[in-house]
């Protein structure tokens, strides 16, 4: 969600499966055992429901309407075992042939065809058919707002909630999913305020919290973000998102190691590319270029056609002087996703920066590749340089504003090399004398400088 994708992230509407006992009046035709076990079918579990549900659909002399409620409560049973969606919405099917006016009918398979992935179009046409039945279901409102969400008919779907809201205002379900759309639609206080009160109604809900936490985000509530994610994860430490959801947040703080850490468990449960690729991001944000690499390199071995993991990258090449790759990297992110507006800007810097000072760096700057300082660490003898020389990273990073300002130097004249010099003299000046003082961050000041004379060479 920061210019990853992330990212982002990332932002899931909470689904839920329906579970129900349908109330129905049974045939004494039905053994007493069996329509007791199917009415009551929460009581009971999938494999006890199926067959006792089956002796009651399978007696002809039974009513439809009893018949079709106990294909309901077998449909319910089916679809809570592994790969029973299929015969779950044949037993609907069914059940509607039999009684087209059970509006619960219509309820349970528009929701099982949008959770199934399928035709979106279809299931609001179901959930429709549902409220014109029982325009008191709360529950069916809720549902077919979940269903334009899913298809971007954000106002629709507010409409929905609204109304079920209206009609079941304790349904922390409802809350969560219109915060939920209210984020969609880029309506972050809303949201917040939504998710709240879901929470407030249900405090056990790690997606309310994660989608909240994402709301903050986007309002640079960083601090709040995290706490969200926390709490959802303390609910629910098996989902990699929430991780990732926080790493993020904690990268757009500064805060690179703890990052690392979040997207490491994330990807120790799912390795995913924007897991990889958010990783990377926080390794070239720290400087330590070689591992972003390889992170950025596995993203891709995974998807190929990743564009936020080339623009990324290329980003990385340009820090590293290779303004070749860099380009290339543009060019192929700009490939994949058109309207990718950071590498559209990414490419023209580099055409300028090609036309102006040629496209090869002057010599390998990878943090790896042992490259010393600017200066001879034979001959250092100010205690920051000794650290620097210590330091390969550092190392690497002082060789990178050394010649990056060089190659400043030689295209500026008159004024604009006087200035030049003089920052560069006052950087330097202030690194050594700030050196060893409380707080001061070394990395990060040469990160900065670099950052900054790039900027100005752009």
């Amino acid at each position: 969600m920061c210019g990853k994708r992330s990212s982002a992230q990332i932002f899931k509407i909470s689904l839920h499966a329906l579970l129900f006992g349908a109330a129905m009046s049974l045939a004494l035709a039905a053994p007493a055992s069996a329509a007791a076990d199917c009415v009551l079918g929460s009581k009971a579990t999938p494999a006890e429901l199926i067959p006792t549900c089956s002796a009651i659909i399978d007696q002809a002399a039974n009513p439809a309407s009893d018949r079709a409620a106990a294909l309901l409560v077998r449909a319910d049973a089916n679809a809570r075992t592994s790969g029973g969606l299929t015969a779950a919405l044949r037993d609907i099917d069914r059940a509607i042939a039999l009684d087209g006016k059970n509006a619960r009918a219509w309820r349970l398979r528009g929701d099982l065809l949008r959770e199934a992935g399928g035709d979106l179009n279809r299931a609001a046409a179901d959930l429709s058919k549902a409220i014109e039945l029982d325009p008191q279901d709360a529950e069916a409102y809720e549902l077919r707002g979940v269903a334009y969400t899913n298809q971007r008919r954000l106002d629709r779907a507010l409409a929905d909630y609204d109304q079920a809201i209206k009609l079941k205002p304790d349904d922390a379900q409802a809350w969560s999913d219109r915060g939920a759309t209210y984020y969609l639609g880029g309506d972050n206080e809303k949201a917040i305020s939504d998710l709240s009160e879901a929470l407030r109604l249900d405090p056990n809900r790690p997606r309310s919290y994660t989608n909240r936490g994402a709301a903050y985000k986007k309002l640079g509530q960083l601090d709040k973000s995290v706490a969200d994610d926390s709490e959802a994860i303390g609910l629910d430490p098996k989902v990699p998102e929430y991780y990732d959801n926080r790493g993020l947040s904690l990268a757009a703080m500064g805060k690179y190691d703890e990052a690392i850490a979040d997207f490491d468990q994330a990807l120790r449960l799912a390795p995913r590319p924007n897991f990889f690729t958010n990783r990377g991001d926080s390794y070239q944000f720290k400087g330590e270029f070689g591992a972003a690499l390889s992170d950025y390199e596995s993203a891709l071995k995974i998807d190929p056609n990743f564009a936020q993991t080339y623009n990324n990258r290329a980003v990385l090449y340009k820090k590293m002087g290779d303004r070749k790759k860099a380009l290339a990297d543009y060019e192929t992110a700009l490939k994949l996703d058109p309207g990718n507006d950071n590498a559209a800007g990414g490419r023209r810097t580099m055409i300028a920066e090609i036309a102006k000072f040629g496209a090869e760096p002057p010599r390998p700057l990878a943090a790896n590749s042992g490259s010393g300082p600017s200066f001879g660490c034979a001959d250092a003898k100010r205690e920051v340089e000794k650290v620097i020389c210590a330091d390969p990273q550092l190392s690497v990073l002082d060789r990178q504003i050394a010649e990056t300002y060089e190659r400043m130097l030689k295209s500026a004249s008159g004024r604009s090399a006087g200035d030049l010099r003089k920052a560069q003299r006052d950087f330097l000046v202030t690194r050594d004398a700030s050196f060893r003082r409380p707080g001061y961050d070394l990395k990060k000041i040469m990160q900065q400088r670099l950052q900054r004379l790039n900027a100005m060479a752009s």
